[in-house]
């Protein structure tokens, strides 16, 4: 079946995964609804688990079947003789960024539209505070395993889910298309915030989306960037979770206010780790293998 599918054009293989994801998320929505009339709750961690696992991995995993030889390796899920080493890169340069996310994410609620658009402003803020609220309502919830199945659902299962479809079929099939690798991974970032649907929340995940698509197309494993995914996600959970039991006294809510210079610090700092763990000659590895 590749092979046949292996003779359309790139353009042609996004078309197909539009439309893959169009039929697996009426799948995963069918799913979900299920779901909430049997367990009577609007939302939960298990819808919330489904539509990653199906209209996400689905979608890559279906097309990476499709239209490649080798779909594990296409995805770079097999990992490579560097990986250990890359996660730890991961790691370090996540942190580092993490100020300038907070940062961005003071600039972005300062955005403001024209009194003409006021209207569709004050919609866009209240989607994204309905977004966050819902977040929130998890991770409000006391216990352990409240908290275990919060990192399963919330970091685990995006970080992997998510960057399946984003990095590992997305970003490769752009990159067939535009060649240009630093246009495919700024380009992916931005389709990838967009996809959060929160205007107001776009330039944190936008920095985001670009540092973990630099980490996929340097590192060569798709378990790298899923790495950072995942602590991006995962200390979100973990300070909550330290809120809730009084541990620690955050307003989680609000953002910490980081001044520019401590953003502009700390990405320096995660630019150095960056070339230090994976811009070594020849260590460059290309957005498509198999282009």
């Amino acid at each position: 079946m590749n092979q046949f599918f292996n003779n359309i054009k790139p353009g042609g293989q996004l078309l197909a995964m539009v439309l893959i994801f169009v039929v697996l998320f009426i799948i995963a929505v069918g799913a979900m609804i299920i779901m909430i009339l049997v367990e009577g709750n609007p939302v939960s961690l298990g819808s919330q688990a489904v539509s990653q696992i199906v209209a996400f991995a689905g979608t890559a995993l279906v097309f990476a079947w499709m239209f490649q030889e080798s779909p594990l390796e296409y995805l770079k899920i097999t990992g490579g003789h560097r990986v250990g080493k890359g996660m730890l890169g991961a790691t370090l340069v996540l942190l580092c960024v993490i100020p300038l996310s907070d940062w961005l994410t003071t600039v972005n609620e300062s955005w403001h539209f024209p009194q003409s658009m006021a209207w569709l402003e004050e919609q866009l803020r209240q989607n994204t505070e309905k977004s966050q609220a819902l977040v929130e309502s998890f991770l409000l919830r006391d216990g352990v395993g409240a908290f275990l199945s919060n990192l399963l659902v919330l970091a685990v299962l995006p970080a992997i889910c998510e960057e399946l479809l984003f990095r590992g079929a997305l970003q490769q099939t752009l990159g067939r298309c535009l060649r240009n690798p630093h246009v495919v991974i700024w380009l992916t970032a931005a389709i990838f915030s967009l996809f959060h649907g929160e205007v107001f929340a776009f330039l944190p995940r936008f920095m985001l989306g670009a540092a973990l698509g630099y980490l996929f197309y340097y590192g060569g494993s798709l378990w790298i960037n899923a790495t950072a995914h995942f602590l991006n996600n995962a200390i979100l959970v973990v300070l909550y979770y330290l809120a809730n039991l009084g541990v620690i006294e955050i307003d989680m809510t609000e953002s910490f206010n980081t001044p520019w210079y401590l953003a502009l610090a700390g990405l320096v700092v995660a630019i150095l780790f960056f070339r230090l763990f994976f811009c070594k000659k020849n260590d460059n590895i290309s957005l498509d293998e198999n282009s």
